[in-house]
């Protein structure tokens, strides 16, 4: 098949526009990228490589390969192989992005994903109040609402925290783009701060708390590198300072719709820490202490000791939940295995995969690009980085379709940059 090297492109750049926005729903994104796929195996011709562009393939491939290399340390061989297909993508997103000899347009493509991001999400949030109008009812008269942000991702078959680590990152990026065009014309500058605003409410309506601490954190690294590091301290502050009160005045005016969000954040997420590995303590812990730290803690503990039982190799990519369960029943910890937990760590349930490897090929995989992102000074990589590596610290989702396509395609995106600024690199 021939085609220009401008439609290869075009056509090119179309998808992953669509692709970067719908991402977060499995159902639509996956046809999307199954066809963005095919479409570069089609023209193959059009890919190159060499030693610089394998290396940056094998780094953000390497999750993937942690999968070929302990695929025999599973029970179920297909079982293994049902996980090597799940992080696939892994490889072939980055075969593409840095196998194009071109560099993408991320100011473009910036403009593009917060826009129909955004646009999304309100037309997902009307459609949630025309079906739903008695659950939203509901909360603006204060029951129920630990539910809140849950209710309306699982709407669109969404879940919450996925959700809003793709939220915040529009918003991140969103405020960017309203420091970039904070000197053009004032419809410009408005556009893009409402588009911020929006893309905020929407981490407050969601309502997961590491989200909205990765989304103010974001902006904050926006401000010091495209404003104090770029120009001056005096912007900085003002810029700064803009965002604190715009911040200040949104989470006021929620929490005085929704207080819940007060003891979600405070007692909710912190109280009873004294009672760490003592969960089967309390009267109802489905409704006291489900989604708390005290939780998240006792599951850590427990993957921990867990794991010293097989530190060097792991108990394998499809056998490591089943042991973690297994070692709840074992140490009598009913409540966590009553309900089968995950880690909700990802370098933890790394470690329980693959061992001492796979935990710092976690790291790696997520703090290289931050290193590259502070060497370029790029804030939109650094703040994606410090987003996803926090992200993972409560959850884990380089075993969600979600997180691993997410961290994937921008990774490749962000390689195809840094390979065409540094060509020297290695």
């Amino acid at each position: 098949m021939k085609i220009s090297e401008k439609n290869y492109y075009n056509i090119f750049n179309i998808i992953i526009y669509i692709l970067a926005v719908v991402l977060v729903n499995r159902q639509i994104s996956t046809p999307i990228l199954v066809f963005f796929i095919i479409y570069n195996v089609l023209f193959f011709k059009k890919l190159s490589y060499n030693k610089n562009k394998l290396i940056l393939v094998f780094i953000i491939a390497t999750p993937f390969l942690l999968d070929l290399l302990f695929l025999w340390n599973n029970d179920v061989f297909s079982e293994g192989i049902k996980t090597i297909e799940k992080r696939f993508s892994l490889l072939l997103l980055p075969l593409i992005f840095l196998g194009i000899n071109k560099k993408i347009n991320l100011n473009k493509l910036y403009n593009y994903y917060v826009i129909f991001s955004v646009l999304t999400l309100v037309f997902l949030f009307i459609r949630y109040i025309y079906l739903y109008t008695d659950n939203l009812n509901k909360y603006l008269s204060g029951k129920h609402l630990w539910e809140l942000g849950y209710n309306f991702s699982y709407s669109f078959n969404i879940h919450a925290p996925a959700l809003n680590m793709h939220v915040s990152f529009v918003t991140i990026v969103a405020f960017y783009l309203f420091l970039l065009n904070r000197n053009k014309k004032w419809m410009l500058k408005i556009t893009y701060f409402s588009l911020f605003i929006i893309a905020f409410a929407f981490i407050m309506y969601i309502n997961t708390r590491v989200s909205l601490i990765t989304t103010i954190i974001g902006v904050f690294i926006v401000i010091f590198y495209e404003l104090y590091k770029k120009e001056n301290l005096k912007k900085a502050l003002k810029y700064g300072a803009i965002f604190c009160v715009t911040a200040v005045i949104s989470i006021g005016t929620f929490v005085s719709v929704f207080p819940y969000s007060i003891h979600k954040f405070t007692q909710g997420s912190f109280g009873h820490l004294d009672m760490v590995g003592r969960l089967d303590e309390f009267e109802n812990p489905e409704k006291v202490i489900y989604s708390s730290l005290v939780t998240r803690i006792t599951i850590w503990d427990s993957a921990i000791n867990l794991s010293k039982e097989s530190f060097w190799v792991g108990f394998g990519s499809a056998d490591s939940k089943k042991q973690l369960i297994e070692y709840f029943k074992k140490t009598d910890q009913k409540f966590l295995a009553e309900y089968k937990f995950q880690t909700h760590n990802q370098y933890l349930d790394f470690l329980l995969k693959y061992g001492i490897l796979g935990l710092l090929v976690a790291l790696f995989y997520i703090l290289f690009f931050g290193y590259i992102g502070v060497k370029l000074e790029n804030p939109v990589l650094i703040a994606f980085c410090v987003l996803f590596f926090l992200s993972n610290m409560t959850d884990d989702f380089l075993i969600r379709y979600d997180g691993i396509v997410f961290s994937g395609l921008w990774f490749s995106i962000f390689a195809n940059n840094y390979y065409y600024k540094n060509q020297d690199f290695g």
